[in-house]
C-alpha cells in the first residue's frame, strides 16, 4: 500500500496474513475484478501497468495473465508488503516490485498506459501530490483506475461529523483531478459504496499521423 506514515508499520505486520484475510473474498476480490474489467474496457492492450499501493501483488499477478504483453510495476510504502509480493510472485515472475510512495513515483514521465490504486487512496499522506504524480507518469491516452470509498449520500454527513478528511466527496475529488489535468471518464460501483473510476486526461487525445 501507499499510505500515511502511521499506517506503514501496521500494514507491514499484516503482510504475512494479508492474503488469507476474510476481506480478500468479500471486498478485495470483487473490487479487483471490477478494476481489471474496467481497465480492459478502457485500454485493451497496455504496454505498461503500474499498481500504486500494490500490497502483496495479487492484482498484478492476475493482470499478468490478462495483459500478457505488458510491463508490470508495483510499488508500496510498506516493506513487509513488498517482501510478500516478491515471494508470492516467485523468481520467474515478470513483475517488478519496489518500495516507494504515491507522492514520489520512481519513474520517468509518460510511462504507464494503466495505473491502478485499489482501496489505498484514502491512506495516501498527500493525495493532491499523489494525483499529480500519477498524471505525470501516465501516458497521454492512459487511464488511472481508482477504486475506493467516495463519500456520497448520508456518508457525506457522517464524514464531515467524524472528520474523515481522506475519504473525499465526489466534488472534492473532481476538483483535485482537474488541478492535475484529469477527469473521470467512466465509473462503476461495487457493493454500492465502493467507486471504481477510470480517470484520464481532461483534454481529448488528438491522434497524430
Amino acid at each position: 500500500m501507499s499510505h500515511s506514515h502511521g499506517d506503514v508499520e501496521r500494514f507491514s505486520r499484516w503482510a504475512p496474513k494479508y492474503d488469507r484475510h476474510y476481506l480478500q473474498r468479500f471486498v478485495f476480490e470483487p473490487v479487483q475484478k471490477a478494476v481489471l474489467d474496467l481497465a480492459a474496457q478502457e485500454v485493451a492492450h497496455p504496454a505498461a501497468i503500474l499498481d500504486v499501493g500494490c500490497g502483496t501483488g495479487r492484482l498484478l499477478r492476475t493482470a499478468a495473465d490478462q495483459f500478457p504483453g505488458a510491463r508490470l510495476e508495483g510499488i508500496d510504502a510498506a516493506e513487509g508488503m513488498i517482501e510478500q509480493a516478491k515471494v508470492a510472485a516467485g523468481p520467474e515472475a515478470r513483475i517488478n516490485f519496489q518500495l516507494a510512495t504515491a507522492e514520489r513515483l520512481p519513474f520517468p514521465d509518460r510511462q504507464f498506459d494503466l495505473v491502478f490504486s485499489t482501496m489505498t487512496f484514502h491512506h495516501w499522506a498527500d493525495q493532491r501530490r499523489g494525483v499529480a504524480e500519477i498524471a505525470r507518469a501516465m501516458t497521454p491516452s492512459g487511464r488511472w483506475i481508482l477504486a475506493d470509498f467516495i463519500a456520497t449520500g448520508w456518508l457525506r454527513y457522517l464524514r464531515r461529523l467524524l472528520r474523515w478528511t481522506r475519504f473525499l466527496e465526489r466534488e472534492e475529488l473532481d476538483s483535485m483531478l482537474a488541478s492535475a489535468g484529469l477527469r473521470v471518464r467512466a465509473e462503476r460501483r461495487v457493493q454500492s459504496r465502493i467507486s471504481v473510476l477510470a480517470i484520464g486526461p481532461a483534454a481529448p487525445t488528438i491522434a497524430t499521423t
